[in-house]
């Protein structure tokens, strides 16, 4: 016998064992497509349910945050033991080692409980300067007075108060203009 006619008995042994009774399967097929229907049927719901109670849940913080909301302050105005206005005189020999020799003279600061801070010299009774700001994260005090090109950066410094006088000792500070105005002498109450 050929390798070609023992191939084809071969084959057609093969495909006697094969049922070819489309019928027989259609409705197994028919059973397996829709158990895979309801299983894709109920996962979209549970997923449509999920983003349903997340943007319930997280939806009014999202949008208040897009929309700049009201940040909520590191503490009420009424606990910064800081706030207030304080006075400081820088001598000549101060305002020298800031670069800044015309520095020297009378300094204001005004803290306010929501972060916002003013500092400028004192001339002829006037409160010069634009607002800045600060934050206090414990002992620790950080700025941004006097930023710009000739104060760049932040300054971080440590506070301590006792009665009328306030305390700022250098942590770190890129201008020598703010660590002269701020920690060269104790600040005064007014």
């Amino acid at each position: 016998m050929s390798i070609d006619s023992r191939l084809r008995e071969g084959l057609q042994r093969s495909m006697s064992a094969i049922a070819t009774d489309p019928d027989e399967h259609l409705e197994d097929a028919r059973r397996q497509g829709h158990r895979r229907v309801v299983i894709r049927r109920a996962l979209t719901s549970a997923g449509v349910a999920a983003v349903v109670v997340l943007v319930a849940i997280l939806g009014p913080a999202v949008l208040g945050a897009l929309r700049g909301g009201q940040r909520e302050p590191i503490s009420s105005p009424s606990t910064l033991p800081i706030v207030g206005d304080y006075v400081v005189r820088l001598s000549p020999a101060d305002a020298g080692g800031s670069g800044v020799p015309h520095a020297a003279g009378t300094w204001v600061l005004k803290l306010q409980g929501d972060g916002v801070l003013q500092l400028a010299p004192l001339r002829n009774g006037n409160l010069g300067g634009g607002p800045s700001q600060f934050q206090l994260t414990g002992s620790g005090f950080i700025t941004t007075a006097l930023a710009g090109a000739a104060c760049p950066g932040v300054g971080s410094y440590t506070w301590f108060r006792s009665g009328s006088t306030l305390t700022f000792s250098l942590v770190t500070d890129p201008c020598p203009l703010r660590v002269a105005i701020f920690s060269s002498h104790p600040w005064r109450a007014t």
